[in-house]
C-alpha cells in the first residue's frame, strides 16, 4: 500500500494539479487534503506552479507546455508542482 503523501506526490507528478484536482483524483475533500498539502510545501515536496514564483519561472521548466499559469491573462490558478526533493522522494518510494 502506498502512504497517502506518496499517492499525492504522484497525482502531482507530470503535470501540475490544483487543491481541488487533487482532491477529486484522491476521492477526498480539499480540507482533508489542506493538512497533507502543507506538510508537503513545508517539507520542500511541492511548490506553486505560477509564473515568476520560486523555482517555477517559465523558463527552462519541463512542464511549461502543460502549465494553466504559463503566459496566460487569466489569474494565476493554485497550481502544485514537485520539487526536485518531491520528485526524489517519488523515486525512492517507488523502488
Amino acid at each position: 500500500m502506498t502512504a497517502p503523501l506518496a499517492q499525492i506526490l504522484q497525482a502531482i507528478a507530470g503535470q501540475p494539479r490544483t487543491p481541488g484536482e487533487l482532491a477529486r483524483q484522491l476521492g477526498t475533500t480539499e480540507d482533508v487534503l489542506g493538512g497533507m498539502l502543507r506538510t508537503l510545501h513545508g517539507g520542500g515536496f511541492v511548490q506553486e506552479a505560477q509564473s515568476g514564483a520560486g523555482a517555477c519561472s517559465c523558463g527552462p521548466c519541463a512542464l511549461k507546455s502543460l502549465c494553466r499559469n504559463a503566459e496566460s491573462d487569466t489569474p494565476n490558478l493554485s497550481l502544485l508542482r514537485l520539487t526536485a526533493r518531491g520528485e526524489a522522494y517519488l523515486r525512492r518510494s517507488q523502488t
